[in-house]
């Protein structure tokens, strides 16, 4: 028994009747995987010319092209696939006009010949492109390299706005608003105000707060929790009582919480098998998880999830 077969009762709880089958259907699940489109396992198609029937493990349709696809399990007789596998696969596309190109997987790689068949196999006359597929079960050696936990630090920075402290800076215009509302002999003047808007000297809002404060909160110190900066507001007036108090800038500090987290994104899933292309290299791993969501009907189509 091929290890291709015990993997796939591994994943499936059965084994198929006839040997070869399991490494045709799982062929059929990568062609899906690498390429979407309609696939069938062991379909037939009768030649054009020849009228002689073909039987075909992997019928792939993308919309695009139709391909013929052979597959090949030869872990126990542990070989690799000749040129004369792939000169049979290319013999059959001449004879059927509704493929366009040929597919081979192997479970254990090609000789040299074999590769270099399948890279001129559309030069030759009525020759159509055949492309050939390393799918095995992967090894630790494939997978070295690959990312398997992304790890993602994070630091938010959350501003206290109500608790912040606002100081404003007059002109001397402003001061000088200031102190008329002050009674004689006072030396300080008290007054509480709801910031909201910033005015001209008509009294026409010309900037909210949201508005200012919507740029930033200037330069966050970790260390006194805080951010501390100011604004330049040439022209901007802020009513106290009935009058219209000029400014030079606003000043401000606003603390803040600080939260850190960090967050591990890992796959655990477990690649049970690697697709290389004709160069070596790896197209794509395949997992337990992905091909558990497929299955075949009575005919062969492969119902894909």
């Amino acid at each position: 028994m091929s290890p291709i077969d015990k993997i796939y009762h591994e994943i499936f709880g059965k084994y198929p009747t006839k040997a070869g089958t399991s490494y045709e259907m799982l062929s059929c699940i990568a062609e899906h995987l690498m390429n979407q489109g309609d696939v069938k396992h062991d379909d037939k198609i009768r030649g054009a010319f020849s009228s002689s029937l073909y039987q075909i493990d992997v019928l792939s349709d993308d919309g695009k092209d139709k391909s013929m696809g052979e597959a090949k399990d030869y872990t126990i007789q542990n070989k690799k696939v000749g040129r004369g596998d792939l000169q049979k696969l290319g013999g059959a596309l001449p004879d059927l006009p509704s493929v366009t190109k040929g597919k081979f997987f192997s479970a254990t790689g090609y000789t040299s010949p074999a590769k270099k068949y399948a890279a001129a196999s559309e030069n030759f006359p009525l020759g159509k492109p055949i492309e050939i597929f390393e799918f095995r079960p992967s090894t630790k050696t494939d997978e070295e390299g690959t990312i398997q936990t992304i790890v993602i630090h994070m630091h938010f920075i959350i501003p206290k706005a109500q608790q912040g402290i606002w100081k404003p800076h007059f002109t001397e215009s402003g001061v000088k608003a200031c102190k008329a509302l002050m009674a004689e002999g006072e030396t300080t003047f008290q007054y509480s105000l709801k910031l909201e808007s910033f005015y001209d000297a008509q009294g026409i809002e010309t900037l909210t707060l949201h508005e200012l404060t919507s740029q930033n909160y200037g330069e966050v110190n970790s260390e006194t929790k805080s951010a501390h900066g100011s604004f330049i507001l040439k022209g901007h007036h802020i009513p106290i009582e009935n009058v219209l108090a000029e400014l030079r800038g606003l000043e401000y500090e606003i603390p803040h919480s600080e939260i850190h987290e960090t967050m591990e994104i890992t796959d655990n899933s477990k690649c049970r098998f690697v697709v290389k292309d004709t160069e070596g290299k790896i197209v794509r791993f395949i997992t337990d998880e992905q091909i558990k969501e497929y299955s075949f009907n009575e005919s062969g189509q492969l119902l894909a999830p």
